[in-house]
């Protein structure tokens, strides 16, 4: 797998606020590419109790995100298409329901972005809309 540098940024719009929730965070982590399909892997609050290890599976018309940590779950995530999951949490145990509205994936030599939106239930209620900017960048040794 290649180092890569990753800027993520997470935007929540919850059904009744005009606000925009943003959370950017600057990573590093690895890139690995099979055919078809990109894994991404990197790593959230590394060495500490907060630690999250997420891995992202980007093939052509799908999505998979897998997060190991305090709140563990693998959701796929494909245009029109509802998903359920389940989420582990220190709390319990609770269904995830994700309905894709749009993704899509772009690659050019050194760097590329994965970006997906996507409606959010949680144990039977509206979280609201969610989209998901990922782009990486590779790290010269």
């Amino acid at each position: 797998m290649k180092p890569i540098r990753l800027d993520i940024v997470s935007e929540i719009r919850s059904d009744d606020q005009e606000d925009v929730e943003r959370i950017e965070q600057q990573l590093k982590g690895h890139f690995d590419q099979k055919e078809d399909r990109w894994v991404l892997r990197y790593w959230e609050e590394p060495g500490t109790q907060e630690e999250v290890r997420t891995t992202v599976k980007a093939k052509e018309d799908e999505v998979t995100v897998i997060r190991q940590g305090a709140v563990s779950y693998r959701v796929t995530y494909r245009p029109g298409q509802t998903s359920l999951s389940l989420v582990e949490t220190p709390g319990g145990k609770a269904e995830m329901e994700v309905h894709t509205l749009d993704y899509r994936r772009r690659m050019e030599e050194s760097h590329g972005q994965i970006q997906f939106s996507f409606r959010l239930r949680m144990a039977g209620e509206e979280m609201g809309h969610y989209q998901l900017k990922i782009q990486w960048t590779g790290v010269s040794a």
